[in-house]
C-alpha cells in the first residue's frame, strides 16, 4: 500500500515515516510539505519523493493511503478532500476539534467506501498494557480510582501552542488518556468535570495545566496534562478493592524510535511498576497486610498500530483503531471544554457501544 504522510514536522518525521517503514503491507510513497526546504529534508532523509501539496499527492494515482500528521485545525477539511479522491486516510490524534468536524470525516469515508482511523498509538504503551492486563486478570479487584498524568515543565514549540491550531492542552497527551479511559472497559462514562489553567508564555494560548474528572459506574479515572509543573507526579495511580499500582516516567518506546531503532525499547527494574496487593492478615495482631513489588512491564508494539491498518486495508482483518471511536474522544474534549468554560459538571454518558 503506497503511503504518504502529509507534514514533516516532528510527528510526520519521528514517528510516522519509521513506524510506516518497518511494515511490509505498507511503503512509504513520499512526503507532502509546503516549505521548499522542508521538503528537500525529507526526501533526503527517506529517499522519497516530496510533494508540494496534498493536492499533488492526490493527483498521483499510485498513492493508496494518505497520513495526517498536520495541526489538528486542519485534518478535518484534509481528511475530508483524501478520502472524496477515494483514498484511505490515517489521522494522527487528536481526530479533530469539535465532534461536528468529526462527525464530517466519517461522512465523507462512508460516503467514499475507504477507511478512516485515528493514531491512536498509546493504546501499544507499556504501561497501558500492563493496566489493562491487570484489570483482565483481576488482580487488584475491581479498579475504583484511576490516576493517568504527563505533567513537565516546558512550552510548547511552533503550532502546539497555538490555541486555534492546536485546540486546548487537553487536545494533545490529554486526547490519548481520554482514548485509554474510554478503552478499560469501566463502561460509560456518565458525567465529567473539568478544569483549564493559564499559561505563563505570552504566545502560548493552549493553556499551561488541563484536568478532566471522568465518572463512570463505580470507578473514577483523571487525566491531567501540564505544561507548567515543575514536580514530579506519577504517570499512573490505580487503586483497586485488593491492591493497586503505581507507575512513573512515559513508555520508552518514543525515545527509542526517536533514536532509531524502536526495538532497543527498554526499562530497568527501578523504571517498573510497583503493585501493592493484599497478604494474609498477622495471625497475631490479625491486622491486614501489603505486599509491594516491582513488577515488569507487559512488552507491546506500537508497531502494532500500522500492522493493523495494513492487516485491514490487504487481508480484511478488523480495524483496531476506529472512526467512531476517534469521535467519542473529541465528544469528551468538546464536554471537558463546556465544564471549564461554564464550571460546571457535564452529564454524558460517553463511550456507549
Amino acid at each position: 500500500m503506497k503511503t504518504v504522510v502529509v507534514g514533516y514536522g516532528m510527528a510526520g518525521r519521528e514517528f510516522h515515516c519509521p513506524l510506516i517503514r518497518r511494515q511490509p503491507g505498507l511503503g512509504l510513497h513520499g512526503v507532502v510539505a509546503r516549505r521548499p526546504e522542508v521538503r528537500a529534508r525529507a526526501e533526503a532523509e527517506q529517499g522519497v519523493r516530496g510533494f508540494a501539496s496534498l493536492d499533488e499527492a492526490l493527483s498521483d494515482p499510485a498513492v493508496d493511503l494518505v497520513v495526517l500528521a498536520t495541526p489538528h485545525d486542519v485534518h478535518a477539511e484534509q481528511a475530508v478532500r483524501t478520502l472524496e479522491a477515494g483514498r484511505h486516510c490515517v489521522v494522527d490524534k487528536v481526530m479533530a476539534l469539535t465532534a461536528a468536524e468529526a462527525d464530517r470525516m466519517i461522512a465523507a469515508r462512508d460516503r467514499a467506501g475507504r477507511m478512516l482511523s485515528v493514531f491512536h498509538n498509546r493504546r501499544w504503551d507499556w504501561d497501558f498494557a500492563t493496566i489493562r492486563k491487570l484489570f483482565r486478570d483481576g488482580t487488584i479487584g475491581r479498579p475504583l480510582l484511576i490516576e493517568s498524568a504527563v505533567c513537565r515543565f516546558k512550552a510548547p514549540r511552533g503550532w502546539r501552542g497555538e490555541l486555534g491550531a492546536s485546540g486546548t492542552i487537553l487536545h494533545d497527551w490529554g486526547a490519548h488518556m481520554v482514548d485509554h479511559a474510554l478503552q478499560l472497559g469501566l463502561g460509560p462514562c456518565r458525567r465529567l468535570t473539568a478544569w483549564l489553567f493559564s499559561s505563563p508564555w505570552e504566545d502560548v494560548t493552549i493553556g499551561g495545566h488541563g484536568r478532566i474528572l471522568m465518572e463512570f459506574d463505580g470507578a473514577v479515572f483523571q487525566a491531567e496534562t501540564s505544561r507548567i509543573c515543575r514536580v514530579d507526579r506519577p504517570r499512573w495511580w490505580v487503586v483497586g478493592t485488593e491492591g493497586g499500582y503505581v507507575k512513573f516516567g512515559v513508555d520508552p518506546q518514543e525515545d527509542a524510535l526517536r533514536g532509531g531503532d524502536v526495538d532497543a525499547a527498554d526499562e530497568t527494574e527501578s523504571q517498573q511498576g510497583i503493585l501493592s496487593t493484599a497478604v494474609d492478615p498477622d495471625p497475631a495482631t490479625k491486622d491486614p497486610e501489603t505486599h509491594k513489588r516491582r513488577i515488569p512491564s507487559v512488552r507491546s508494539r506500537w508497531d502494532d498500530y500500522y500492522a493493523n491498518i495494513a492487516a485491514h486495508l490487504t487481508r480484511g482483518e478488523p480495524l483496531a483503531v476506529t472512526a467512531e471511536q476517534g469521535r467519542e474522544v473529541v465528544r469528551v474534549l468538546d464536554a471537558a471544554l463546556r465544564s471549564a468554560r461554564e464550571n460546571r459538571a457535564v452529564e454524558g454518558p460517553w463511550g456507549v457501544k
